[in-house]
């Protein structure tokens, strides 16, 4: 129980700079912590007037995950076998703005 508040407490000072962010993406994020190599990174970005939260995955031939602003999944931009995703979003990766680094894995440097 101390090591999931201690997580908490962490994560939560990693994400206090930036603004709210939604609830459901918090929760996904502390479940990330736990599982270690299941996202590199998590950035939020605006795509057609909304923001959405792009997610990568730790490795190998693995769908990117694109979520609307609410939790909605909206589509896998990239990754898969042939590396293009699932079709949905073709443009998304072009069409992108405004993009900020929101999560990395503990132990791992933002800066890097």
């Amino acid at each position: 129980m101390k090591k999931l508040l201690f997580l908490a407490f962490i994560l939560a000072g990693c994400v206090s700079s930036k603004p709210s962010i939604p609830r459901w993406l918090h929760e996904k994020l502390l479940q990330a912590e736990r599982n270690t190599g299941s996202y590199e990174e998590v950035w939020q970005y605006e795509y057609r007037g909304q923001v959405v939260y792009y997610f990568i995955p730790g490795c190998c031939d693995r769908f990117t995950e694109l979520y609307a602003a609410d939790g909605r999944f909206v589509c896998h931009p990239a990754g898969g076998i042939t590396g293009k995703g699932d079709g949905k979003c073709r443009k998304f990766l072009e069409g992108r703005k405004n993009g900020e680094l929101i999560w990395k894995p503990q132990g791992s440097s933002i800066d890097s």
